[in-house]
């Protein structure tokens, strides 16, 4: 027994925890029990495959066994480098998260041992973490990595216990048993549940993929976009045995869904027309008939009646007896509507007919985006930075996002202070290598879901998703702070001005959150540069700047 005793890491503890000496019947007892209940654990994580059943389980033999008050567990994303809350106890259901810390934190998680993270007075031994992040939030004493073939994979973070004593050294040798097992358990859900993801998309993909080849082997032959539009089209019509259709691409510019081409009419020479933009047919805002409903939500719709239909307006029925309208979607954003209408023989179009178009559209929307992309400059040549146009593009796809699923967003607007005098002082060589600095410093320090533009002249834009004012505030100071020491040859280093709108709360188009995100920035100009302002409506100080040199 005692061989078992020493193999399963529980050290000998001749004293209890009063400082009285143990029976040794009794501390044999007790090192059995542990041994049980370790083994109970273990079994019962092992049947599980399931990570929010594996979570649960987990939080509950914790607070079982030591009655914390508060409990959190963190998944940690390799690819963001990032932790998010994914189970608590105790905590109001907020939700955490904080990006990897590449410091003396990382290398506490790496050692896989659980750690105190608050010092013998109870202030954060990472203070600057815990302040960034509102991390005390979390009331936990006590963090627990799970690590894998030194292959980092979440947390768990622990309050106090419940009759308020500290974790001794027996208590943390058996939590790390729990932990190590653990982490064997959520890496094997993981797994489980990436391979059944993996098997239900090859299911799908070979279910179409004799068809689908074929369509993916032209679109790859199709330079321009007019003539991969047609193809497309002509597809779509067939494989739904449809009269005629169209593909209609949202403009970011105007607002409104378009039509690019269209296919089918009796008339070819008007078509013809259409499609050479010599005849302007009716434009869709987002929401507005079949169309504009469709690119809202994203969602598939099919009227086999049209005549009568409130989703109709007077241009959708012209001519239309029934109609599927299908979103084309790339990288989670919707770039137009593919329409068919008038099913052939007097038939319906069905939920078969959905599945089918979706598969064209999913391949046809990533030809069509990488075809837009290619016809215009997405970069700015001097600051590798995405250009405006770009940006609003992303930014209204971005903006519709969030309208559908309750998100908000904020939009920086940077702005380098006294970059004239650079270009006046020493030329406008040597303003271009300031604005390459600038350009490499953003691309580096941003994070890697943001997205920043150069705005025009010394001036930027940055996209901060799912970031709200107060978090966007603090990510912005940052690069303020950062900004200031640029190094560069025979210049002063630079300093920058910046200003925060956020979605909803600022504005609820493109428009009025730059301007608002502008109108901060020249407010922080004001106010000395080298500033982050919020923008605020309240704030009676914002004074006009249309005619001011900043």
């Amino acid at each position: 027994m005692k061989d078992i005793i020493v193999n399963n890491g529980l050290k000998n503890m001749p004293m209890n925890r009063s400082g009285k000496a143990f029976d040794e019947t009794e501390s044999l007892r007790q090192r059995i029990d542990e041994l049980e209940s370790l083994l109970k654990v273990n079994q019962v994580l092992s049947n599980i495959h399931d990570p929010m059943e594996l979570y649960s389980a987990l939080a509950g033999f914790i607070r079982e066994k030591f009655k914390v008050r508060t409990l959190s567990i963190f998944v940690y994303y390799h690819n963001a480098k990032k932790f998010e809350s994914v189970f608590s106890h105790g905590l109001d259901d907020l939700v955490f998260s904080f990006n990897r810390n590449n410091g003396l934190l990382w290398q506490e998680i790496l050692r896989k041992d659980p750690f105190p993270v608050n010092d013998i007075s109870g202030n954060p031994i990472f203070p600057e973490l815990f302040e960034n992040h509102h991390l005390k939030k979390l009331r936990s004493e006590l963090w627990v990595p799970f690590v894998v073939r030194n292959e980092v994979i979440g947390l768990l973070t622990m309050g106090k216990k419940g009759n308020d004593q500290a974790f001794d050294e027996f208590d943390l040798n058996y939590i790390k048993h729990i932990a190590n097992h653990a982490s064997i358990c959520l890496n094997a859900c993981t797994y489980n549940l990436n391979r059944e993801n993996e098997k239900k998309e090859l299911n799908k993909i070979l279910q179409n993929f004799s068809y689908l080849l074929k369509i993916s082997r032209a679109m790859t032959n199709i330079g321009d976009l007019k003539n991969l539009l047609k193809y497309i089209m002509a597809q779509a019509i067939e494989i739904t045995k449809a009269e005629k259709g169209s593909i209609m691409l949202y403009d970011p510019d105007t607002d409104q869904l378009s039509v690019s081409v269209i296919e089918g009419l009796e008339d070819k020479s008007y078509q013809e027309k259409i499609n050479n933009k010599q005849v302007k047919c009716k434009s869709f805002k987002p929401g507005e008939g079949v169309a504009g409903q469709v690119f809202q939500t994203a969602k598939p719709i099919i009227l086999n009646k049209t005549r009568g239909d409130e989703k109709f307006i007077e241009a959708d029925s012209s001519f239309t007896r029934s109609i599927a309208c299908i979103p084309m979607v790339v990288y989670n954003n919707v770039i137009g509507v593919i329409n068919v209408t008038n099913k052939r023989d007097e038939a319906h179009f069905s939920e078969v007919d959905v599945v089918m178009l979706k598969a064209v559209t999913d391949q046809a929307a990533v030809a069509i985006n990488k075809a837009q992309f290619l016809e215009m400059a997405v970069t700015d040549f001097l600051t590798g930075l995405y250009i405006r146009r770009f940006f609003l593009v992303r930014l209204r796809d971005e903006l519709h996002r969030a309208e559908r699923h309750n998100k908000v967003f904020s939009v920086v607007m940077a702005d380098i202070d006294r970059f004239k005098n650079v270009n006046d002082m020493y030329g406008h060589s040597a303003g271009d290598q300031v604005l390459k600095a600038v350009g490499k410093f953003l691309q580096k320090n941003i994070r890697h879901e943001d997205i920043v533009a150069r705005h025009g002249g010394e001036e930027f834009v940055i996209f901060l998703p799912e970031t709200n004012k107060k978090a966007a505030y603090i990510l912005a100071e940052r690069l303020r702070k950062r900004f200031s020491q640029i190094k560069l040859d025979n210049f002063p280093n630079p300093s920058i001005s910046m200003g925060i709108a956020s979605f909803p709360e600022d504005g609820k188009d493109i428009e009025s959150l730059i301007n608002n995100a502008d109108t901060a920035m020249y407010f922080a100009k004001q106010r000395g540069r080298n500033k982050v302002v919020k923008f605020s409506r309240t704030d009676t100080s914002y004074v006009d700047h249309s005619q001011e040199s900043l």
